[in-house]
C-alpha cells in the first residue's frame, strides 16, 4: 500500500479532520470545510477516496483508531447527500447547512418509499426547471432538457 503523505491530502480536509480531533464543538467547522471540499468533486467516489486517504493519515499521525463523532456524522451526511444528488449549494452558492441536508435526506428516503404518481413527478421536474439558479443561462438549461428528451 501506497503511503499517503500530508501533501497527499486536500490541506481544507486535513484542517477539518484536526478539528474534529480536538473538540466535538468544532462539528460546524468540521462539517463547512468537508462540505466545501465535497463540493468540488465532480463524483462521490473520488470524494470518498480523498476522505480514505485524509483518514488514513490522520489516524497515523495522532495514533488514533477511528475518526471522533464530528468528522463521523458530517461525512455520514455528506456522501449520503452526494449519493442522493440532493444539492449541497442553494441558489446563491451557499453551502446548506447539516440538518437542512439531514432533513432532505430522510425526506428523499420516504419519497423512495412511498410511490410518486406521474403527475407529482412531472410537477416536481417543471419545478426544477422552472427555478434555474441565475448563475445559470435558463436558455442553456431548457436546451439541454430539450435535446436530452428527444434522445430518448
Amino acid at each position: 500500500m501506497t503511503e499517503i503523505k500530508k501533501a497527499d491530502v486536500s490541506p481544507k480536509l486535513y484542517e477539518a479532520a484536526t478539528e474534529s480531533l480536538v473538540s466535538d464543538a468544532s462539528a460546524v467547522s468540521t462539517f463547512e470545510k468537508m462540505i466545501s471540499v465535497a463540493y468540488t468533486h465532480s463524483t462521490v467516489d473520488t470524494f470518498a477516496k480523498e476522505l480514505k486517504a485524509t483518514e488514513s493519515l490522520i489516524k497515523k499521525e495522532f495514533e488514533v483508531s477511528s475518526m471522533p463523532s464530528p468528522w463521523r456524522s458530517g461525512k455520514s451526511v455528506v456522501m449520503t447527500a452526494m449519493k442522493m444528488n440532493i444539492a449541497l449549494i442553494d441558489s446563491n452558492g451557499t453551502f446548506y447547512g447539516k440538518t437542512y441536508l439531514q432533513n432532505k435526506i430522510k425526506e428523499g428516503k420516504k419519497e423512495e418509499t412511498t410511490p410518486v404518481t406521474l403527475e407529482e413527478f412531472v410537477t416536481r421536474i417543471c419545478n426544477l426547471i422552472g427555478n434555474v439558479p441565475e448563475h445559470l443561462s435558463k436558455g442553456d438549461v431548457y436546451r439541454e432538457v430539450g435535446q436530452f428528451v428527444a434522445s430518448l
